[in-house]
């Protein structure tokens, strides 16, 4: 079958590699939409982020083709979200209600861990279908549950701050996640939702997905007048930060309150210079966030389901995975400024 392979920053390749088959215990999914996650940019981008080979591909949707000897919560034809495994039941984290940092998830998410098949590819096979394929339900279109992901990283975080009703808010990086984050915190009560971004484009979106203000992360002019709307507490309540630079870091904590939260969401792989002589008689709470858990995807799709979640302000653009490689440069260099590119195997 067909598939894209990873070598390193900057190498993609087109491959054939073999069709797998469901053993006792697994599934095999039939590939209907990959979206090209930002951590699978930042790869092609970065070094440190893999130093690994792989098939890339961990937020997919597909319909099931095969199932093993043993396997209950799915049937074929299902139609399915691929992702994370997680809770091994095992390790501290999943003992302790914590699935979604469960200490041997990472090495075996489809493509994410070393050596893994992800979803570049025209089908993907799961190993631990129980933990990480999500029943896609009746009224949700795969082309919004293949969000799942990155819409489900943003509800993570909110769900994992301090946020109150009334609360300033803001948000820097309006990528998909940062839309979701924002649409989050709308729902969570948030008053003044300050949006920042470079590109107004994804200004725009922001505006789209709920943020009361959206201004250019660049612009000396764009900042004084977001630290007047917060005068009043000399800055927000909570910050969540979105794009995975450093410059971004900064503005989150240039923006908080004194015993203020910032959320650190992006990933990246650059360091962040911190000087405790400036940030702790602030008194400030850093917490990061990862992922999500099955439950909070699963509350998704029942609000997408619902119409309680907008999906139609991610824009995004179906390639065929003949032309990933063509994309992933496009998206690396800046040269596309969509939300989500959807890769399918086939015929568009």
């Amino acid at each position: 079958m067909k598939a894209v392979k990873y070598h390193a920053p900057g190498q993609l390749e087109h491959v054939e590699i073999e069709k797998p088959s469901a053993a006792p215990g697994q599934v095999l999914v039939k590939v209907k939409y990959c979206g090209i996650c930002g951590t699978d940019i930042h790869a092609y981008k970065l070094p440190g982020v893999f130093d690994w080979e792989l098939i890339p591909g961990h937020e997919s949707v597909g319909i099931v083709e095969e199932v093993g000897e043993g396997v209950t919560c799915v049937k074929v034809g299902d139609r399915v979200a691929v992702g994370p495994p997680g809770d091994c039941g095992n390790c501290y984290s999943c003992n302790t209600g914590h699935p979604n940092t469960c200490a041997n998830a990472f090495p075996n998410t489809l493509g994410i861990g070393p050596g893994t098949q992800g979803a570049y590819a025209e089908y993907v096979l799961s190993h631990y279908p129980q933990n990480e394929l999500f029943l896609i339900p009746d009224g949700v279109k795969l082309e919004q549950a293949v969000l799942f992901d990155v819409i489900g990283v943003g509800f993570h975080a909110v769900r994992r701050s301090e946020l109150r009703v009334g609360d300033n808010v803001i948000v820097t990086g309006c990528g998909s996640v940062g839309l979701s984050v924002i649409q989050a915190a709308k729902m969570a009560g948030a008053r003044n939702l300050i949006a920042f971004d470079p590109l107004p484009t994804r200004r725009m979106s922001a505006l789209k997905a709920g943020a009361d203000y959206a201004f250019d992360s660049n612009s000396e002019d764009d900042l004084r007048v977001a630290k007047d709307i917060l005068s009043y507490e000399s800055g927000a309540q909570i910050a969540f930060e979105a794009a995975g630079h450093p410059s971004s870091v900064s503005l989150c904590v240039d923006l908080t309150m004194a015993n203020g939260q910032v959320i650190l969401i992006g990933s990246d792989g650059r360091p962040y210079e911190m000087v405790t002589a400036a940030l702790g008689p602030m008194e400030y709470d850093f917490k990061f966030s990862f992922t999500y858990t099955k439950e909070e995807i699963r509350m998704l799709f029942d609000l997408i389901r619902m119409g309680k979640w907008k999906t139609d302000i991610y824009s995004t653009q179906i390639i065929h995975l003949s032309q990933t490689v063509d994309v992933m440069e496009k998206l690396a260099s800046g040269r596309l400024d969509v939300a989500r590119v959807l890769l399918t195997p086939e015929n568009v």
